[in-house]
């Protein structure tokens, strides 16, 4: 059974997204990857066009289009997740895996999704590892502590949709098909430093649309993740990062 990648980006550069990976580990997994670039305007664009490989579809919305989704706060990230997903569908896909422009598949999951979707189940929860503080570390804290799940929706048929922030899929039901064996890794928290208060009053103020932006941001000129959990909230990585990750990591310590 054939499977398809999705995701999204906008302005990957300015923002440190580990784009060039995402689609990568999509490339590797999937049989066809369909990447939406919603406006870029800082050479995100061009970078994912530098990628030669028949199996990527990238598909360019205008920058227009873009600030046309005034008004939907979180779900104008839906708007573009589903662009892809619906590409994936118009090309006889059954299935798609979908990841955000910061996260990337351990390469240990690939055989385990293809087990998933022989399987035949409408959709499937995968298991999230959010690093926080550095690629050493990741947040252990209470459900209602976290900035984002650690266990999402991210396979499923494609006649399923995005929803919320796109953080997960809308399914009304998930099959707990190996858990664990599915792994998604999340560095959207350990971006270069120099860029993340930038990145997170974008996200609050021109994507969420939220009145104002989190004041602890005041507090420090380059982004100080200590505002927000000490080390008595994170625990250390016990495992080893997906490999295409390696370079990825050194770069920003």
């Amino acid at each position: 059974m054939k499977l398809a990648g999705t995701t999204f980006v906008r302005n990957a550069i300015q923002f440190d997204y580990n784009i060039i990976e995402t689609i990568t580990c999509l490339l590797e997994c999937c049989d066809r990857v369909f990447v939406v670039d919603a406006g870029s305007d800082d050479g995100t664009t061009e970078l994912i066009e530098a990628i030669d490989n028949p199996n990527l579809v990238l598909i360019k919305r205008t920058k227009e289009e873009w600030d046309a989704q005034q008004g939907t706060g979180q779900t104008k990230l839906c708007y573009f997740t589903d662009i892809a997903i619906e590409a994936a569908m118009s090309e006889g896909f059954e299935y798609h895996i979908y990841i955000q422009a910061d996260e990337i598949l351990h390469e240990s999951s690939y055989p385990e999704i293809r087990k998933a979707i022989a399987t035949g189940a409408e959709a499937f929860l995968t298991t999230r590892v959010n690093l926080w503080q550095d690629a050493y570390h990741q947040l252990n804290v209470p459900q209602e502590r976290k900035p984002c799940s650690t266990e999402i929706i991210r396979l499923a048929k494609t006649i399923y949709r995005s929803h919320g922030d796109a953080e997960s899929l809308a399914v009304p039901y998930a099959e707990s098909y190996h858990l664990k064996g599915i792994e998604i890794w999340h560095y959207g928290f350990i971006r270069k430093k120099e860029v993340m208060k930038d990145k997170i009053i974008n996200m609050q103020c021109n994507v969420f649309e939220m009145q104002d932006y989190d004041k602890k941001l005041n507090d420090c000129d380059v982004f100080d993740s200590t505002l927000w959990f000490n080390d008595d909230d994170l625990e250390l990585i016990n495992k080893p990062h997906p490999k295409i990750m390696k370079e990825w990591v050194k770069s920003r310590p």
